[in-house]
């Protein structure tokens, strides 16, 4: 069967002192390498306060571990991590795929059309070459001038 990618996250006891929580978390790697898990990342485990106690615990040990592992051997972690009385919680998820792949990140490249439809967009869309711009307007002639002054004086007139 194919493995999967696997993320554990725990909240171990923060009445461990750091030897133990060595201990705890090698005794975890170890379980998890019997049932044929390969660990792939480890994250460090550090003390949090909880947002509300757990067990009677105020204070804890939180980490993750990346692993592979056959889906059909989960629920034997389940079993193994559900008398250990130093866990207080545990869970597991299959993480995001785009997390799962270290790739090199391709910057994005344009995308090009065919000729048929590059020339259909021109014609609804044309671009700002082919549109013609407003022609700039002309001077206007003293007799227009004073056209446009009287009916601006009438306008505020009114106003």
């Amino acid at each position: 069967m194919d493995k999967k990618v696997y993320e554990i996250s725990f909240v171990l006891s923060g009445r461990l002192i750091d030897t133990e929580v060595k201990d705890v978390l090698e005794k975890i790697k170890k379980s998890l390498e019997e049932l044929g898990a390969k660990i792939l990342k480890e994250s460090e485990f550090t003390k949090i306060n909880l947002a509300y106690p757990i067990k009677k615990e105020t204070q804890a040990y939180f980490g993750y571990f990346w692993f592979e592992l056959d889906p059909e051997k989960i629920s034997e972690i389940r079993n193994i991590f559900l008398f250990e009385k130093n866990i207080l919680r545990y869970l597991i998820v299959t993480p995001p795929p785009k997390y799962q792949q270290k790739t090199k990140k391709s910057k994005a490249q344009p995308r090009t059309l065919p000729k048929e439809q590059m020339s259909t967009l021109e014609t609804v869309f044309p671009s700002e070459e082919k549109v013609g711009t407003t022609p700039k307007s002309a001077p206007l002639n003293e007799v227009e001038e004073e056209k446009l002054e009287e009916k601006l004086e009438e306008i505020q007139k009114l106003a």
